[in-house]
């Protein structure tokens, strides 16, 4: 009987310990939320052969430690284009690409007068936490078939801008007077508990919940053990 109990008091032990380690260390995660910008006007998007035009558009933005599960930027076409539509995510510091995808060919875009986001999935999600520039590429078109990318005209986010690139090589930030037509979605984090809760991450505070519920086990096993031996005796 005693050794039947010990065991169901160790089982017992371990999972409180389970809950409180879940319960302490890690978040809870919610539905996605999503950022989208809206639009109020285009410029025109394509390689050196469409005319007053960049081969990147997107926006200039710091993204504070989220785990960013898709992306997506307001583009049309304006007549026939062809050619690689891609979103990507560049460091606002080094340039260096963070994450890029291939949305599409440029000719499966909503035409010129219509209005939608083209977006590509993460897999698997990435966490970032730094300035980055969000933005849509296309590299191809002509005079007649080509891009457009939307922007919004205002400052809508303070902070963030519209930035350009042109096909020679070289980021413009137009600054807080516009801003550029993304989106992106990624996991909403919730703290498991209020922060007057009186409980939080911390591993000192994790570790000594843990202890003092395995002492208050035992403590309990070594009561019934003794009550057990006055009864015997």
């Amino acid at each position: 009987m005693l050794i039947m109990l010990r065991k169901g008091l160790l089982v017992v032990t371990l999972l409180v310990a389970l809950v409180l380690w879940e319960g302490v260390a890690m978040p809870v995660y919610a539905d996605m939320c999503r950022v989208q910008m809206p639009a109020s006007g285009y410029d025109p998007m394509g390689g050196e052969n469409v005319t007053n035009s960049w081969v990147r558009l997107g926006q200039r933005l710091t993204i504070s430690n989220r785990e960013v599960l898709s992306i997506g930027y307001h583009v049309r076409r304006v007549g026939s284009p062809t050619g690689n539509v891609t979103l990507s995510i560049y460091d606002a510091s080094t340039d260096e690409v963070i994450f890029s995808k291939v949305w599409g060919d440029a000719s499966g875009l909503p035409e010129s007068g219509a209005s939608g986001y083209c977006e590509v999935t993460l897999d698997p999600p990435i966490r970032i936490n730094r300035e980055v520039r969000l933005c849509v590429e296309y590299y191809g078109g002509n005079a007649t078939d080509y891009c457009q990318s939307a922007y919004f005209t205002g400052d809508k986010i303070t902070g963030e801008s519209y930035t350009n690139y042109y096909h020679y090589g070289q980021w413009h930030d137009i600054g807080e007077a516009e801003e550029g037509s993304y989106c992106y979605e990624y996991t909403c984090e919730v703290d498991p508990l209020p922060d007057d809760g009186g409980v939080t991450g911390d591993p000192n505070i994790r570790v000594a919940i843990i202890v003092g519920a395995v002492v208050c086990v035992l403590g309990i096993a070594y009561l019934i053990r003794d009550k057990r031996r006055v009864k015997q005796s």
